[in-house]
């Protein structure tokens, strides 16, 4: 009887001991990685992240015109590595005197967009526009032919 009385103390000694244990480790959350695909009514950001805290963004926008005898889009792009501080990336563009800036603000699973400075910096089509609410619709790092420098 004092064999079993032993072996149970020592199995539940052994149990606490675990228990504090793995309760007291450290416990890190993997972080999110931005990279990814993300859509916003027509347009689209594929968004890879690169090591030294860069990301590399592909932006494509359209906006539809539909006319009685033909339908035209306007188009608008940029393919940008930038920083990205914290979980957010700002891209200056600059086609003519005034630069177009473009702020991303991710989020799990979405990122905020916001285009400032001047619209015609962009370099965009007419009404093509950055700004909006993406929603990520892959977790799959985009495979993205090499910059043009």
């Amino acid at each position: 009887m004092d064999k079993l009385k032993t072996s149970l103390i020592s199995i539940l000694l052994l149990l606490f001991l675990c228990a504090n244990g793995f309760s007291h480790q450290a416990t890190k959350k993997p972080t999110a990685s931005v990279s990814g695909t993300y859509k916003y009514v027509l347009n689209s950001l594929e968004v890879l992240e690169m090591p030294d805290h860069k990301v590399r963004i592909r932006f494509t926008g359209v906006w539809p015109n539909e006319r009685k005898k033909a339908e035209t889009r306007n188009m608008g792009a940029f393919d940008e590595t930038v920083k990205l501080v914290g979980k957010t990336a700002t891209v200056k563009i600059q086609f003519g005197d005034e630069p177009c800036i473009v702020k991303l603000v991710f989020q799990p699973n979405k990122v905020t967009v916001e285009q400032g400075g001047s619209l015609t910096g962009c370099g965009f089509g007419f009404n093509v526009e950055a700004d909006g609410t993406y929603i990520k619709v892959s977790n799959k790092p985009p495979d993205m032919p090499p910059q043009d420098n």
